[in-house]
């Protein structure tokens, strides 16, 4: 199984154009399978094991959308063996878990106010201050995160 599995991670970099992140995930995701059901010929796996490879995740106390994340990328590589004429469990046997919506918390009036009033607590340099406001500006205007 984990030479099958370098040859779909090799699909994905060169014939899917898959980003580095994302084949790195599965590449873990996929390795936590092998690890857990054993280096068996992919086509002995039944629903079964995979179902109690989840269960194994949700008692590691792993979030429902990171186990989530392990099944799409077991979906994946089974829909890769079967384009290959590999019989194996169908892809659409694994089913995802429901994850409640994401909930958003917003800045305050105040508080966006206090965030923009910090560059003029730390720096007399008009310049500095100048920049340091522009950033914040910047940021609040486009909504993009710092790490961005």
């Amino acid at each position: 199984m984990s030479y099958l599995i370098d040859k779909f991670l090799f699909y994905c970099e060169y014939e899917k154009n898959t980003s580095p992140k994302t084949l790195e995930n599965y590449s873990l995701w996929l390795n936590r399978l092998v690890n857990y059901i054993g280096d068996m010929d992919v086509e002995k796996i039944k629903p079964m094991q995979i179902l109690d490879f989840r269960m194994r995740l949700t008692q590691k106390n792993l979030n429902k959308k990171t186990i989530n994340y392990h099944s799409v990328a077991i979906r994946a590589f089974l829909k890769f063996l079967i384009k290959n004429d590999f019989a194996v469990v169908s892809p659409e046997k694994l089913e995802l878990s429901k994850v409640p919506p994401r909930e958003v918390h917003y800045l305050t009036e105040e508080e966006i106010d206090k965030l923009m009033a910090m560059p003029a607590k730390h720096t007399q340099d008009p310049l500095q201050l100048a920049r340091d406001e522009a950033i914040l500006w910047f940021l609040y205007g486009t909504g993009l995160r710092v790490s961005e």
